[in-house]
């Protein structure tokens, strides 16, 4: 596809109006807000190729603890559907993935559960320990429909000595290949964050942002194979990160003035491509500023209830 819209692109945090995007002829992006008093969603939409891709994030409140329950949604749909018995037409949603994290009453700490769709399958598995006092757990699923391929990874953070995480992070990664009618060739990520902060759930969105198609490709191939992943893996944003450092050390080097340049991500990593994607793959890219949900919202089969009900 080549050149995308650029520059900041502000997802929505209840300030600001529902948008779309028009990538070409046959690409769309759209970001709504739903705002209710117990109940407020924000979705974002990747409509490509006459197929729907959504991600859902929902935020409820009980109504007597004022405490949040977080639901996240993947799930995609046909823009056409074929006529049912009655010859009427209609969407068919199917779930790729959904996520229900809460916080634990006694722990502090959060709980979740995940529910997977019979597209996705399960890549990969790994436990590491970060530091002496951190371990962490990663676990991938990736999924093929069309022209369509994705990737969801969960990173859930834990103190040595804990059970349950502090930190879990959604990340969801999609793509889309030039083999359809329209030869749309795009790729976005989103990473959700979710923690506690001032004793309530909080969480945080970064994206949607754009990368070349390839090198999302890429990613895909090796974080199934590695088992690992950070915000950095993909090659794209690393070379980018490579040429930031560079041009800050020629100007610490030559005395200039130069500006240091922003970071695409918040943590660096240095992954080698092994020369399958070669160049900074720099087109034009969307940076989308950080959106923060403060607002604050037990029971899991009224969850489930409306995991189901928001699809």
């Amino acid at each position: 596809m080549g050149n995308s819209p650029s520059g900041p692109r502000l997802l929505g945090n209840g300030k600001y109006s529902s948008y779309d995007i028009k990538l070409g002829k046959a690409a769309t992006i759209s970001v709504k807000n739903e705002e209710g008093l117990l109940k407020s969603r924000w979705k974002l939409v990747y409509d490509v190729d006459e197929m729907a891709c959504t991600l859902s994030i929902a935020k409820l409140t009980n109504e007597r603890s004022g405490d949040n329950d977080l639901i996240i949604n993947v799930f995609y749909r046909p823009v056409e559907v074929k006529a049912d018995d009655t010859g009427a037409f209609g969407f068919h949603t199917r779930r790729l993935i959904s996520f229900m994290v809460q916080k634990d009453q006694i722990t502090g700490l959060l709980s979740a559960e995940t529910m997977v769709g019979t597209v996705m399958k399960s890549r990969s598995f790994s436990k590491f320990r970060e530091s002496l006092r951190c371990e962490v757990e990663t676990q991938s699923w990736t999924y093929t429909c069309a022209t369509m391929e994705g990737l969801v990874v969960t990173q859930k953070k834990k103190k040595s000595n804990q059970e349950q995480p502090y930190m879990i992070t959604v990340a969801h990664y999609y793509v889309n290949r030039d083999s359809g009618e329209s030869g749309v060739d795009i790729g976005f990520s989103v990473v959700v964050k979710i923690g506690v902060a001032n004793g309530k759930l909080d969480f945080s969105v970064e994206g949607p942002e754009e990368h070349p198609s390839l090198a999302l490709l890429y990613m895909i191939e090796e974080v199934c194979r590695t088992g690992t992943w950070k915000p950095s893996a993909c090659p794209h944003c690393n070379n980018i990160q490579s040429q930031q450092r560079r041009l800050v050390s020629e100007s610490e080097d030559s005395d200039t003035n130069l500006p240091t340049p922003p970071s695409s991500h918040g943590s660096q990593q240095n992954a080698s491509n092994k020369g399958r994607f070669k160049g900074d793959g720099i087109g034009n890219i969307i940076h989308a500023k950080e959106v923060k949900f403060i607002k604050q919202f037990h029971n899991n089969d009224h969850l489930r209830k409306y995991v189901s009900e928001s699809l």
